[in-house]
Parts: structure tokens; C-alpha cells; sequence
């Protein structure tokens, strides 16, 4: 077994060694400049070919890291074949069992939209033959299903298939939000699915092509044989992982879960997400979710996004996984709409592993190993993890500390 990791490039010779070609997945956690340099480096050491798994509309859609990296690979002088996929019927096996197996309904804030749902195995499938097989080089395929669904489309393939109701209640995107931060999901985790969902909602995931059935030579996987292929999974039989594509690997006993929020996410969420905190409705949120304010250290400008929170001694405590804690460098000071006051601050990161273990330790013995997803976190098992395996695990995590300088009364 060879060690590799999108973000060491120390790990990248061995595991492109004698490698002719490559098909490239990228995991959201991963920053699309990573990617970048991964192609880069993999033309530089002479790979021949590479796929890859893209998404619908990433040629016109400038927001989504696709189009940045597909535009990074077709600059590079190896062959290239682009598969632009539509929504992963496993979604809703690994994300939203939950809902279909405990409560009988598909939840998510997709409106009335049409999505053209596609089979995962039949991307695996396409991935191979164009790897393999000739004909393929510098081609891009729109990969969708047979047909497209709206939800109440689905919900009855769902109730005729495993023979029970199962019904779609169409909820608003702050419902669907409300209910994952319930499940301890982290806020960028749900910013990005409100952001898939309102493509639906928006009629822009509906599109169909004949791009699966041309490669796979065959009519691609309908949403009727994926539900009765996984019927007993959403009978409550098992229990699949929960994951955006069902990638993730084992790697230890703590796990850094929470993806940076794609740029379309935040344009699409952060206005919502403000607008709550500053409405009467904030404390359907604002009990773990406040609104930062600070200036860009180069720019000069002023930024404002959600981010999750926690109290420790009168502080407020914010974790991250994302780079625009670099602006806070040497403890600056910012401005914040919490539990529906503005307080001001002196915002202090700590980047080092060993200062962002103690943090989470002290979280942990407060508030208990599950309430770890808040934090962008994931602990496999039941017992708290120990020093090491924490350090391990949260490497990347920063964390800010956030020293309230106003005279208002401490947050609670």
C-alpha cells in the first residue's frame, strides 16, 4: 500500500510512479489549488491519460472549483476525459437514509425541480471504459440518467418499491437546515447541500443526455433499479456510511469531516444564513451559529460569514478548517451578531495541532464525543479519543478564540 495525500506533496511521487493513467475524484475537503498542483505534477512526471469526475454545467458555471480544475487539466499536456456528472442516486442512500428509513419521507429543499439523477457505479463503469479503451481523448460526457425525477417522482418509485408510504414534504431550505444541525452536521457540510438542492430548485439540474448510454453501451441505471438494488438498506436492515459519494476511508479514530464551503455554497446560503441572525427568528440558529465580521489583511475590506461557535470562560471559541482565519494573525480585532446583540472582540487564531487539541479535549469533556460534528469533526466510536489520536486527527483545525471587549453581559 502506497501513502497519498491530496495536501502532501511529499506523497505524490511514489504513488504516480509507472502510472499511465489516473482517475481523479476530488474530495471536498480538499482545496481546488491542491488539485491544481496534483495535475500539474502528474503531467510533469510523463501520466498519459487522466479522467475526470467533474459535474453538470462545470464548462459554464464559473462559481463550482470544477471549472477552475477542468480548466487546469485541459492546459496540461496529457489526454483528458471529463465526466460531467449529474446528482448521485447514492445520496440518498448515504445521506438522507435517515429520513426515508425513520420517518418515511425523502427531506430535502429541492421545491418542485426535476433532477436527472445518475447511478454512481455507472460513473465507475464510464470512468474505466474511457481509461481502457480508445476514442476518448480530450472529450468531456454529460453523464446523467435515463430520465428526470422531481421528488414526488421519486417518493412513489420509493413507496412502490419498498411497499410502504414514503412521501416528499418539500421543505424550506431553513427547515432542511434546522433539521441537519440537529444531527450535529457541520454548517459547511449543509451549506453545500442547500447549495446542490437549490440548483434543483432553480430547474437547473433537470437536463438528460445520451452521453451514459453511448459510453456504457447500454441504457444507464433508472431510479426504480437503484431503489430495489439497495431495497433492504432503506428497509433499516443497515447501515451504510453517510457521505456526500461514499469515498471516504477509514484513516483513524478522529476525523476531520467539515469540507470548505464551495464559493457557490456561500453565495447562495451566507445571505439566508445573515439574515436570520439579524430577523427575530435567530434562535432557531443562533445558539451555536453567529455572524463574523473582520477585515481582509491584504484587501483592506470588510467580511462577514456564518460561522459555528462555542462558549469557553466568557470566550467565544470558533473552529475551521478554511484560510481566511490568516486574516485574524496576531489577534485582531472583530465585530459579531450573536444570540441577536452585536458584540465586539479581539480574535486570536491558534494554528498549532497541539493548541487545537486542547480546545477540542475541553469541548469534548463538556459536551460529549457526537457533539464533535459541530465542530467539523468525527470520532469513530464511542470513547473519547485520546491526546494522540486527537492531534492526529484535527490537523488542519484552527482554532480562534475570541475575547469579548464590549461591557454587554457575558454570552451563555
Amino acid at each position: 500500500m502506497i501513502e497519498f495525500d491530496f495536501t502532501r506533496p511529499e506523497t505524490w511521487g511514489r504513488a504516480l510512479t509507472d502510472v499511465d493513467g489516473i482517475f481523479l475524484v476530488r474530495p471536498p475537503v480538499v482545496d481546488k489549488s491542491d488539485i491544481g498542483s496534483f495535475v500539474e505534477a502528474a503531467d510533469r512526471v510523463g501520466v498519459a491519460r487522466i479522467a475526470y469526475l467533474s459535474t453538470l454545467g462545470a464548462e459554464k458555471n464559473v462559481l463550482v472549483p470544477h471549472h477552475w480544475i477542468e480548466n487546469r487539466i485541459t492546459a496540461t499536456d496529457m489526454e483528458y476525459t471529463l465526466l460531467r456528472a449529474s446528482f448521485f442516486m447514492q445520496n440518498l442512500l448515504e445521506v438522507h437514509r435517515a429520513d426515508i428509513v425513520e420517518h418515511g419521507e425523502i427531506f430535502v429543499p429541492a421545491g418542485d425541480g426535476k433532477t436527472s439523477f445518475v447511478d454512481a457505479r455507472d460513473i465507475g463503469e464510464a470512468a474505466a471504459i474511457v481509461l481502457t479503451e480508445s476514442g476518448h481523448a480530450n472529450r468531456a460526457y454529460d453523464l446523467t440518467g435515463p430520465e428526470a425525477l422531481d421528488y414526488e417522482e421519486v417518493a412513489t418509485i420509493f413507496s412502490d418499491v419498498l411497499n410502504r408510504s414514503i412521501r416528499y414534504p418539500n421543505p424550506s431550505l431553513l427547515a432542511f437546515g434546522r433539521r441537519m444541525r440537529r444531527r450535529g452536521k457541520p454548517f459547511g457540510f449543509i451549506a453545500l447541500m442547500c447549495g446542490i438542492y437549490t440548483t434543483a430548485r432553480l430547474g437547473l439540474a433537470a437536463r438528460v443526455t445520451d452521453d451514459s448510454r453511448k459510453l456504457l453501451g447500454r441504457r444507464p441505471r433508472g431510479m426504480r433499479a437503484f431503489v430495489e438494488d439497495h431495497a433492504d438498506d432503506f428497509r433499516g436492515d443497515s447501515q451504510p456510511n453517510e457521505s456526500l459519494t461514499g469515498n471516504d476511508v477509514e484513516s483513524g479514530y478522529v476525523e476531520t469531516r467539515g469540507p470548505p464551503v464551495p464559493d457557490i455554497a456561500y453565495k447562495i446560503i451566507n445571505p439566508v444564513m445573515s439574515r436570520l441572525l439579524r430577523s427575530p427568528l435567530h434562535p432557531l440558529v443562533s445558539d451555536s451559529i453567529m455572524l463574523l465580521t473582520f477585515t481582509g489583511s491584504k484587501t483592506g475590506r470588510e467580511y462577514t460569514t456564518p460561522v459555528g461557535y462555542w462558549v469557553k470562560n466568557g470566550h467565544l471559541i470558533v473552529t475551521t478548517q478554511s484560510p481566511w482565519w490568516r486574516n485574524l494573525k496576531g489577534g485582531q480585532p472583530v465585530s459579531m451578531q450573536v444570540q441577536g446583540q452585536h458584540r465586539e472582540g479581539i480574535a486570536t487564531p491558534h494554528p498549532d495541532p497541539e493548541d487545537a487539541t486542547q480546545y477540542i479535549k475541553e469541548f469534548i469533556d463538556r459536551h460529549g464525543t457526537d457533539a464533535t460534528r459541530r465542530l467539523g469533526i468525527r470520532i469513530r466510536g464511542d470513547r473519547e479519543p485520546t491526546l494522540d489520536e486527537l492531534e492526529a486527527g484535527v490537523e488542519g483545525t484552527v482554532v480562534i478564540d475570541i475575547e469579548l471587549t464590549d461591557d454587554k453581559p457575558p454570552v451563555r
